[in-house]
């Protein structure tokens, strides 16, 4: 019995054993199983990992998030001038418009600035982006600079409906405080308009006495200044006072011009047309050493009804090489100034009503006035020599 007690211990014994055993053996796989899980998710995500970061690093990183932020910079410094305090910086198209927005709106000061160019800026309308330029005002810009340092403004454009008034067009329409615009070239002006005071750089110095005006070294060339010269019988919509530099300076207010140049340019308009500037009050001007050359001027003030506009020798003096006089119609309307360093070459002008084409400025100088008609009060000037007859189809009006 006893015997057998021992036999049936030992059994359940032994089952005991091989139960346990069988445990162990599926509990360790299962562990192996967990191991191999967590050590794939671990290579998988070390894998991941590796390559989110390593491509980003070597290429898109160093590709494309530069690009991506060096571009939104590069727009961010091409829509606003550089302003260093005392010295406004401006290297791009959008740059000089946005500093034009600023001065137009009352903005921004920039009265005793100097405003320089870094770099050659286009402004034709024609390119992506480009738009026509809208004449500024100085009232923000009272005894300030604009130095080209320079460099080329090309294609302007302006237009009648780029006007904010119809009393000064120009880079700059009404100047009404003290300037400085010196170093810089304007090239390919177009401007397109049919108000009076009309001029590459300015359209008309007005209003303050005692304002100065000054332009050294600044150089129009191939400017076409379309302003009216009206039809026969009807003057509306003309332009007088037409200047390859400056419009009218007609307010008492000093301006010098230095060193200054308008070559291959064409003017037209009603009267008062000059190479630099239509017209200035007699004693406060300056003109030293500026150039006129291949320079077309194109007045039509014999469409007015007035009688001492009927006469071609009489109407000629609205056109001069340097500059008209405003006060000095009756005697003589032009200042011939040829002493002071000016010079010019290659001066056409036109008289639109009579088709009369006068070759440079033979005959015409001040030191001979002319004489009056005792009935009419007209003064006849000399006639000129080498006058021809220009027919309308080789014209531009």
């Amino acid at each position: 019995m006893k015997n057998l007690l021992k036999v049936i211990c030992i059994v359940i014994i032994a089952c005991m054993a091989v139960a346990a055993i069988a445990s162990c053996s599926e509990t360790k796989p299962a562990d192996t199983t967990k191991a191999d899980t967590t050590k794939e998710a671990t290579t998988t995500k070390a894998d991941e990992t590796t390559a989110d970061t390593t491509p980003v690093t070597t290429e898109e990183q160093t590709e494309t998030d530069p690009e991506t932020t060096t571009e939104e910079i590069t727009t961010e410094a091409d829509t606003e001038p550089e302003d260093q305090g005392d010295v406004i910086k401006i290297g791009t198209r959008d740059e000089l418009f946005t500093f034009a927005e600023k001065v137009l709106n009352n903005d921004e000061e920039y009265s005793d600035k100097t405003i320089k160019l870094t770099a050659d800026i286009d402004l034709d309308p024609t390119l992506d982006g480009g738009k026509h330029w809208t004449p500024l005002t100085t009232d923000m810009l009272y005894d300030a600079v604009i130095d080209g340092d320079g460099h080329v403004i090309n294609g302007m454009t302006i237009e009648q409906d780029d006007l904010i008034n119809d009393f000064g067009t120009g880079f700059i329409g009404q100047c009404n405080a003290s300037l400085t615009i010196k170093n810089i070239t304007f090239t390919n002006a177009l401007i397109t308009v049919s108000s009076k005071h009309c001029g590459c750089v300015i359209g008309c110095v007005e209003n303050t006495t005692g304002n100065y005006v000054t332009l050294e070294n600044v150089k129009v060339t191939n400017l076409t200044l379309n302003g009216g010269v009206g039809v026969e019988g009807d003057t509306t919509g003309i332009s007088f006072r037409v200047g390859g530099l400056i419009g009218a300076n007609i307010f008492q207010n000093d301006i010098e011009i230095t060193n200054c140049t308008v070559e291959n340019s064409k003017l037209f308009g009603f009267h008062n047309l000059g190479g630099l500037v239509g017209c200035t009050i007699e004693g406060h001007y300056e003109f030293k050493d500026n150039t006129v050359k291949n320079v077309e001027l194109n007045y039509s003030a014999g469409y007015s009804t007035s009688a001492k506009y009927q006469v071609p020798e009489d109407i000629r003096y609205f056109a001069d090489p340097f500059y008209c006089v405003n006060d000095r119609w009756g005697e003589y309307h032009t200042d011939f100034d040829k002493e002071n360093g000016n010079k010019y070459e290659n001066l056409d002008s036109y008289d639109v009503k009579f088709d009369i084409h006068y070759k440079d400025e033979e005959g015409k100088s001040a030191d001979n006035p002319g004489n009056v008609d005792a009935e009419t009060g007209i003064r006849y000037f000399p006639a000129v020599s080498n006058s021809v007859i220009r027919p309308r189809d080789e014209r531009d009006y």
